[in-house]
């Protein structure tokens, strides 16, 4: 097993208690590991996370985080957020279920 591939099975990603459960990271998740939980997302562990960061970069209000991987320091919660100028949330979502991912 590679390191990505290890880490993309291991659930690094948290949301805080103000998360509004707008569910934004459910519909553009691209591997299917969010699922909302109720009004919270949760990563589920037997799915692999394809490490995209689109849930950190295109929630609306920048309250998923990503905690430490080992030897590596995460500043998401320091650090602003970067959407592609291109490309909105419904468009990922849009291609998602047509399958172009």
């Amino acid at each position: 097993m590679t390191f990505s591939e290890y880490i993309g099975g291991v659930n690094y990603f948290y949301t805080d208690y103000k998360c509004n459960g707008c569910g934004i990271c459910e519909k553009i998740c691209l591997s299917g590991k969010i699922k909302m939980d109720g009004e919270k997302p949760v990563w589920i562990k037997d799915i692999f996370c394809y490490m995209c960061y689109v849930c950190i970069n295109f929630c609306p209000q920048n309250l998923v985080q990503i905690n430490d991987i080992p030897f590596v320091k995460s500043y998401t919660e320091e650090n602003e957020r970067y959407s592609c100028p291109y490309a909105t949330s419904k468009d990922i979502e849009k291609q998602k279920f047509k399958g172009e991912f």
